[in-house]
């Protein structure tokens, strides 16, 4: 190689690093920053469970923020026999309120709670409600419940806990109410599942999502619409999101127009969607095996086997944007992995993490 040869090759190098070294640093830029944590509780002193020792369990553990500070943890778990009801409450739950502004526990007390995952939902001004085999129960800051009447689950909450809809469950009808927990549609048992907005309802009926706003037509959509129950969401009062494959969430306007897509690797394993009342972001849950772990364990096709991966995204509901990202192993763990919650404004994010729960800001 001449001497020009060599100036010229010696460049490209160069030039070549320069443009490698640029755009990782764009990749390591566009990275959500790391996750501020402001609040940390080991669970396991309340009665969490996290590894099963030879017996069935199901643990069906609950987290809503009632305010910016306030958290309410539903320490919900139950073991399985030879033979065992399909519904139940028993035994008891743990309600445990924190106040992370301060760091500590303030109010706990113990109630039977519907043995599935959501039956402890936030609505407006602190309350919330909770499903047991007595029916539905308005609840307290104060953690003082009243009977409001006897249903079965699920129940759905809209993102400012403004209506609910509850039951459907042993072929009961579905209801709407109000946020005076008044009954103001009712919806029978069958090809028929609803899930509420704070002004519109998701109805998916025969494989297919419509929308429905009061005063105008249902609008079917282009997408989503699978599961046993739907997994479509209102995100705030005029945007939806669901699932439009088992490799993408659609977020879209309540005409059916889509905004943007998120990725999505595990569908069909766990993935979850929490929303913020003040409709501003949500989050993506999802749970499932790597590619590492398929392989070793190709012959496991019941997928007996526990998650070793976990993840929760905060996304911009305006942009699309990622604003925070967290990935781990979830194991050892029982039961169903708890959903996260996100505060009002979207901007804290709780988790429970091998039995610890987790607070991070997410601003």
């Amino acid at each position: 190689m001449n001497l020009r040869a060599a100036f010229e090759h010696r460049g490209r190098l160069v030039t070549l690093t320069f443009v490698f070294s640029l755009l990782s640093a764009i990749v390591v830029q566009s990275k959500p920053p790391e996750p501020k944590g402001i609040f940390y509780q080991d669970l396991h002193f309340f009665g969490f469970i996290t590894e099963a020792h030879g017996r069935t369990i199901g643990s069906f553990t609950d987290i809503n923020f009632l305010s910016s500070d306030l958290l309410l943890v539903t320490v919900n778990t139950r073991m399985y026999g030879s033979f065992e009801p399909s519904f139940s409450d028993q035994p008891i739950s743990k309600l445990l309120l924190f106040d992370i502004s301060r760091g500590q526990l303030v109010k706990s007390m113990e109630m039977p709670v519907e043995k599935a995952a959501g039956s402890v939902r936030a609505t407006r001004g602190g309350q919330f409600v909770l499903l047991n085999e007595s029916g539905l129960h308005r609840c307290s800051l104060d953690l003082e419940c009243s009977l409001l009447f006897l249903t079965r689950g699920p129940l759905f909450s809209s993102p400012q806990g403004a209506r609910l809809v509850v039951g459907g469950n042993a072929k009961t009808p579905q209801k709407l109410l109000d946020g005076e927990m008044n009954e103001v549609d009712q919806f029978p048992w069958g090809n028929l599942n609803v899930v509420p907005g704070d002004r519109g309802l998701l109805i998916r009926q025969d494989g297919k999502l419509h929308i429905r706003f009061a005063g105008r037509p249902d609008q079917p959509l282009s997408f989503g619409g699978g599961g046993i129950w739907p997994e479509a969401r209102f995100l705030n009062q005029e945007t939806i999101a669901d699932f439009e494959s088992d490799k993408a969430l659609a977020v879209a306007r309540g005409d059916g127009t889509v905004l943007f897509r998120v990725p999505v690797t595990a569908r069909w394993e766990l993935a979850e969607l929490t929303t913020a009342s003040s409709g501003s972001r949500f989050c993506l849950h999802q749970a499932g095996y790597t590619i590492q772990n398929s392989i070793i364990n190709f012959l496991d096709i019941d997928n007996g086997r526990p998650f070793n991966f976990e993840s929760v995204s905060i996304i911009s509901v305006d942009t699309g944007k990622v604003v925070l990202e967290e990935r781990w192993d979830p194991r050892p763990y029982v039961g169903l992995l708890a959903a996260p919650a996100l505060s009002p404004d979207g901007r804290k994010l709780a988790i429970i993490r091998k039995g610890i729960l987790e607070v991070y800001d997410a601003k």
